[in-house]
């Protein structure tokens, strides 16, 4: 039960940040919605930046963070262009930030090919070493008699 309340949370809070970021560059009259439904993007900002922080320290064990910094530099070119696309300006600053770690980070980290997640496969099914051998019957030899 844990499991399933533990998803269904981070569903729901990942649902209310998505939702409160994205209303405040889409639509201009649900931008409260960022703060009303308390999903402060500034927190959310700070919450990876923490994340970061704390992730410098071994990021080979906190490769989900690294790959959090790696996203933020795509999010924040979208979000740009977006906003741009809907008649606000264009931060070029935020770009070049987002962009050029997340750059630095895909170039320093040690093992490139483990922040691409590998897809979960199913185990496959056991097999035998030993190739499968019909016993033949061995005969029985005659009792010898007194």
């Amino acid at each position: 039960m844990r499991p399933l309340i533990l998803r269904i949370g981070m569903l729901l809070m990942g649902i209310g940040l998505v939702v409160g970021a994205a209303s405040t560059v889409i639509v201009s009259s649900f931008a409260p919605v960022d703060e009303q439904v308390g999903t402060h993007g500034s927190a959310a900002a700070a919450v990876l930046g923490i994340g970061l922080l704390v992730a410098a320290f071994n990021p080979s064990g906190s490769i989900a963070w690294v790959r959090a910094g790696i996203l933020y530099g795509a999010v924040v070119l979208i979000f740009e262009v977006i906003s741009w696309l809907h008649g606000k300006s264009f931060h070029l600053g935020p770009v070049i930030f987002g962009l050029a770690f997340s750059l630095l980070l895909i170039a320093a980290y040690p093992e490139r090919k483990k922040l691409i997640p590998e897809r979960t496969r199913p185990a496959p099914a056991p097999t035998t070493t030993e190739p499968i051998t019909k016993e033949e019957p061995q005969p029985e030899e005659p009792e010898k008699g007194p």
